[in-house]
């Protein structure tokens, strides 16, 4: 069944915007009578249909679900790579069923975000991407933050040191709650390793390899996700 994103899941008549009303009639090519579903930013998903509604149209929701969380909640907090591969990494995370992107700053980053355009333009980025992918609400998308500010005891980091544990020998035994830090092209500074271990983070290895930025986020979002 087709689905589309709407401030708050009720029963009843739920009116719709520009955004929505150009997806629906436009790209999906519905009209009323047809069914669909519905859901909000928190997770509540409701079923009806299409109504008339004067020069608009109404979705009439007769049924809704309150979201059933499985598994982990999922936060990844990333330095950000340049470009539009931070677009598609923000997409595939949405798709995995991430719950928050947390953008960091670290000591060698690249690309620090500056203003709101970028954030908004992700946000919408997440919540297509839970459109398509039928997750459980819209992935949340934190303000930037400064690595020191974010880390905290039980955090993962990626990284190659010797005592990293490989990422698939934790899978069977995930937390509720998860937050895993990903670094920036060049690594992370001794410094930041140093706060890393003093705040109780465990070092994790992901691969042999050297992998991007918005890869390493994805693989390991993904593992954890298999996880569940």
């Amino acid at each position: 069944m087709r689905r589309i994103l709407v401030t708050k899941v009720i029963v009843g008549r739920i009116p719709l915007g520009p955004r929505e009303l150009h997806h629906l009639k436009d790209v999906l090519r519905l009209g009323a009578g047809d069914e669909i579903e519905v859901f909000d930013e928190s997770g509540l998903r409701g079923w009806g249909k299409l109504v008339a509604a004067g020069d608009g149209i109404e979705v009439e929701v007769e049924q809704i679900e309150s979201p059933v969380v499985k598994g982990c909640r999922l936060a990844i907090a990333s330095a950000l790579p340049k470009g539009a591969r931070a677009d598609w990494m923000i997409e595939k995370l949405s798709e995995i069923g991430v719950q928050a992107f947390v953008p960091i700053i670290s000591q060698r980053s690249v690309v620090e975000p500056r203003g709101t355009g970028k954030i908004e333009r992700w946000k919408r980025i997440a919540a297509e991407a839970a459109r398509q992918s039928g997750r459980i609400g819209v992935m949340r998308i934190d303000d930037p933050v400064q690595l020191e500010q974010a880390i905290g005891s039980g955090d993962w980091y990626l990284s190659f040191q010797d005592d990293a544990v490989p990422i698939m020998k934790l899978t069977a035994n995930l937390p509720q709650e998860l937050r895993v830090f990903v670094g920036p092209e060049g690594g992370w500074s001794a410094e930041e390793v140093a706060d890393f271990a003093r705040k109780q983070a465990r070092s994790v290895r992901l691969t042999s390899t050297v992998l991007r930025v918005e890869t390493a986020a994805v693989v390991a979002a993904g593992i954890i996700a298999s996880g569940w």
